[in-house]
């Protein structure tokens, strides 16, 4: 099959995986990008139709061969988020009416925005963007203040100091909904929960979740399609960044924010090829390594 065929199907294709749930250690990892979401066993013989990850790269890429310009990139960001949408859009009946009760997730439920969440780099921009061309000058001072604050003591710090802190999302609002909840993080979009009060559980006891090895091990409420294929998203948004020479390594949302937001120039480097939001990437080791003190940094 040549390339040209490839890319039609994969930008008609939709999926309909299958696999266990996952317990909340791993949701938390998901969304910090420390780790995959376990693996599902594989289908039978996947065709190119299923290949999320195809039809993102190749739809990014379309956007972003228009030109290195912040428009292209929110185009990729939105494709790559159209894409991923419409694969859980599929398989979302099938996966919630398998197991009940059916998924508890709903507006103003917001315990597990409390979290490291990781972005790439063209999501990170692409959010500045919405931020700045929607926010009310109003609403953009109370953001600058929160991504300080929490930038401040979140800086560095791994998945287990940051769900420590038990501080929200800085763009969660006061009524419990996402202020960027149009141009979300894709790793927010992967995660779905059954039990409401399992999450708040988890939000609670981080070090219960955590400091547990056993519980990695137990099925949770969350099932594991969503985050499959989110993660299979990202990694075509990934590799259409690095093919068009933009950086693609994963970030912290609030570090990433704190450098973009009101700064044209860093925009303009990341758009110029340049790995200008290194300083905002995950840190390399986790907390749950030994050597390291409770803060996340070596003790």
């Amino acid at each position: 099959m040549n390339r040209k065929e490839r890319r039609r199907q994969a930008k008609t294709g939709t999926v309909a995986p299958s696999g266990p749930a996952f317990g909340a250690d791993d949701a938390l990892a998901f969304l910090s990008g420390r780790r995959p979401a376990p693996a599902a066993p594989p289908p039978p013989a996947p065709s190119p139709k299923t290949d999320v990850s195809t039809a993102v790269q190749f739809r990014a890429l379309d956007a972003l061969r228009a030109g290195r310009s912040l428009s292209a990139v929110a185009e990729a960001v939105r494709a790559a988020g159209a894409v991923a949408d419409q694969a859980w859009n599929a398989a979302r009946p099938v996966v919630e009416a398998r197991r009940q009760p059916g998924f508890a997730c709903a507006a103003g439920c917001s315990w597990c925005c409390y979290q490291q969440v990781a972005v790439a780099p063209a999501e990170a921009v692409a959010i500045a963007r919405h931020v700045e061309t929607t926010f009310t000058p109003e609403q953009r001072a109370g953001l600058d203040a929160r991504i300080a604050a929490l930038d401040d003591k979140a800086r560095g710090i791994g998945l287990w100091s940051r769900a420590r802190l038990k501080s929200p999302c800085v763009m969660l609002a006061e009524n419990g909904a996402c202020s960027i909840y149009e141009v979300r993080p894709l790793r927010c979009r992967g995660v779905y929960s059954r039990d409401a009060g399992q999450c708040q559980w988890v939000m609670e006891n981080p070090d219960q979740v955590y400091g547990n090895p056993d519980r990695h091990a137990t099925p949770g409420p969350y099932p594991i399609e969503p985050a499959k294929i989110m993660d299979t998203a990202l990694t075509g948004l990934a590799r259409a960044s690095q093919e068009a020479g933009l950086d693609w390594q994963a970030l912290e949302l609030t570090a990433a924010l704190r450098l973009i937001l009101g700064n044209p120039e860093v925009t303009e480097r990341y758009l110029g090829g340049e790995a200008v939001l290194a300083p905002a990437r995950l840190p390399e080791r986790d907390d749950g390594d030994p050597a390291q003190g409770p803060t996340g940094r070596p003790g």
